[in-house]
């Protein structure tokens, strides 16, 4: 998977939070397929990058994300697509 510029996607003026957009992003990402089980995520610092938002905006969405169990947060190592 290529990420590319994906400021484009986020509406800062909408109803739903920022954090909530990235986040379903994300997932739509992982449930097309584009995204596997156990493929590594971007960096916090990449993906505040592409989606032209704060730290903790991405922080929030991967925190969301890891809640619900979609993704799994290895310290040191990074973020991975949770297996099915």
């Amino acid at each position: 998977m290529t990420w590319q510029d994906r400021s484009g996607r986020i509406d800062h003026d909408g109803p739903v939070t920022v954090w909530q957009q990235v986040a379903d992003d994300i997932t739509a990402d992982i449930e097309s397929g584009e995204l596997p089980s156990n493929s590594r995520l971007p960096s916090e610092a990449e993906l505040t990058e592409l989606y032209g938002v704060a730290r903790g905006t991405v922080r929030r969405a991967l925190a969301a994300l890891a809640d619900g169990g979609t993704v799994t947060v290895v310290h040191g190592r990074g973020t991975f697509v949770a297996a099915r």
